[in-house]
């Protein structure tokens, strides 16, 4: 009986230690967590498309005001125009967001100038509101100081030859991040450059993702819906391939993803300034 009684102290005292340890693990993840845009423990905020929670996608008053907020970098997304000029659009038609229609690369851009953007949030604020080129863009980002994330959609070798000219007439080539999802379209500028920040886009990381990513030298950008995925972000850390998540607009979620190794954060609401909650 005695012997029985001290098994059940034994196994209470284990009981009590495991939980214990357990509350000082979550402690621990949830002080991380909430220090974490800290200069010790720093997530690099992106602005998705500008800050597009806030004026339209991908126009020169959304990079302004990511700008204004204060974000690391800003992403949008290029394709070049007939005449060769890059500009600012998610799609490679203007059907969704301006009062034209067609794909960009059908028209010159002062053609494109013809049509206004119509779709976007606080549209009213913004009349007459034009496509931007990627000059302008680039311009506003020197202005704050932010880092340019160009996802480069469409165009030929030489569109994306002369894109790249344009970041070296502006000293930009150290500061610029070059993403796609398109492995080519990277590798193409990895022959440009060997010191080129680029960035390899993805739904999810596959199998063959890393080994990619290795040959370009990129970092890994994935779905921040892939959080669930722990082995495989931590197999892009383990390769000493830097993690990326976007869209993330939800704070929880991106208290996870710090805790998984993941500091850079691409967003359309987060702002820079506001801490991580546990």
């Amino acid at each position: 009986m005695r012997k029985k009684i001290i098994a059940l102290i034994i196994l209470f005292a284990v009981v009590i230690a495991a939980v214990l340890c357990f509350v000082l693990i979550r402690r621990t993840r949830a002080s991380r967590a909430v220090n974490a845009d800290t200069t010790e423990n720093p997530i690099f905020y992106t602005a998705h498309r500008g800050l597009s929670s806030v004026a339209p996608e991908n126009t020169l008053p959304a990079l302004k005001k990511a700008g204004q907020a204060g974000y690391y970098a800003c992403e949008f997304d290029v394709y070049p125009t007939k005449d060769g000029v890059w500009v600012l659009m998610h799609d490679d038609t203007i059907d969704r967001t301006t009062d034209g229609k067609g794909k960009i690369s059908d028209y010159t851009y002062a053609e494109l100038l013809e049509f206004d953007i119509k779709k976007g949030k606080h549209i009213p604020d913004y009349p007459n509101l034009k496509i931007p080129t990627l000059e302008q863009a680039l311009d506003v980002c020197e202005q704050y100081s932010m880092r340019p994330m160009i996802e480069v959609k469409g165009g030929g070798e030489e569109d994306k030859k002369r894109l790249w000219e344009m970041l070296e007439k502006r000293n930009l080539t150290e500061s610029a991040i070059i993403i796609s999802f398109s492995y080519s379209t990277l590798e193409l500028f990895r022959g440009m450059s060997e010191s080129a920040e680029l960035w390899l886009l993805v739904n999810k990381i596959g199998e063959d993702t890393i080994e990619k990513a290795e040959k370009l030298n990129a970092a890994v950008a994935f779905n921040g819906e892939q959080w669930k995925n722990h082995k495989k972000i931590a197999q892009v850390i383990d390769a000493g391939l830097t993690p990326a998540a976007w869209t993330i607009d939800n704070r929880w979620l991106c208290d996870r993803l710090y805790d998984l190794g993941v500091r850079y954060i691409t967003t359309n609401r987060i702002r820079p300034q506001e801490r991580t909650k546990a």
